[in-house]
């Protein structure tokens, strides 16, 4: 459980993970150099839990560099993430860990999630329903899938120890969607498996880092590219898919000529496509009338 500066939510994130039914866990918080209580928080629950473990940076690192430290200090054969101002309910490790021993090939059990605002009220809205595509594959096989999009919410996520080795945990250059890059790479390997049922309340407010769109398109471009970077036997139609969403992401940050370039690239591996060609012409029309 990484924390900066998170005191109001604390608490309740910390009850959800005690109050499981399968209560055989280590708790493992880093405070990624917080300012506003949150340590005296943590400090208080290793005194009344001895499965909490607290990890405290005199530097902030970022959300991948405070999961990888929580990573580091943990000993469980299982891993589950859960941020700071989420809430598990009762029953979502017992239920993820019924799914890995009926299933020993599984790598990674993830679920859907009821959306709450800032306050914990619930706001009627599933993740699924905001993020998963009409059809679109949640189990199995998700490699050429989670190269293009992430879909996974991350407080619902439990996988093997040693899935979480092969991925080399979270890139520490990534400020944000760290943990696309980390699902995607275990894909490469591992199957998923989908419980659609609501194991988490995933918090949406103000706060989150993916409120910021123009920062969010940047962390994507990032995450897009050192994807690329890390599979470069990937299918055309994979490849084409990422480049294209490396075109729309330079879209959104304003970048006429790079989304140009990235277009034109996802067109040149998979020529049979309409959306790359007319965004191209697109992006290109409106560089040549407005430039960049």
């Amino acid at each position: 459980m990484p924390s900066f500066n998170y005191a109001r939510y604390l608490p309740l994130a910390i009850t959800g993970v005690l109050s499981q039914s399968h209560s055989d866990l280590e708790l493992i918080i880093t405070d990624d150099c917080s300012t506003d209580g949150s340590r005296e928080i943590i400090r208080h629950w290793e005194r009344l839990d001895n499965r909490v473990v607290g990890v405290f940076h005199d530097v902030n690192t970022g959300l991948a560099g405070a999961r990888n430290s929580g990573l580091a200090a943990s000993s469980g054969e299982f891993i589950a993430l859960c941020d700071a101002d989420d809430i598990w309910l009762p029953e979502k490790l017992k239920i993820q860990m019924g799914v890995f021993r009926r299933n020993p090939e599984l790598g990674l059990v993830y679920s859907d999630s009821a959306i709450i605002d800032g306050d914990g009220n619930l706001t009627g809205q599933l993740f699924s329903s905001m993020i998963h595509r009409l059809g679109q594959a949640t189990s199995g096989s998700l490699f050429e899938e989670l190269c293009e999009r992430n879909f996974l919410c991350v407080p619902t996520v439990a996988l093997r120890r040693e899935a979480m080795e092969y991925a080399g945990g979270f890139d520490e250059r990534l400020r944000s969607l760290e943990d696309w890059v980390c699902w995607a790479k275990v894909s490469r390997k591992y199957a998923f498996y989908y419980v659609d049922d609501a194991l988490v309340q995933y918090r949406i407010h103000g706060a989150g880092l993916s409120r910021n769109s123009k920062s969010m398109a940047l962390n994507r471009v990032q995450a897009i590219r050192l994807l690329l970077d890390a599979f470069p036997d990937i299918t055309s139609r994979s490849r084409s898919g990422m480049l294209y969403s490396l075109g729309m992401s330079h879209l959104e940050m304003s970048d006429l000529r790079a989304a140009v370039g990235a277009f034109r690239d996802s067109i040149k591996a998979n020529p049979v496509q309409a959306r790359g060609w007319i965004r191209c012409c697109q992006a290109a029309m409106d560089l040549a009338f407005h430039g960049n």
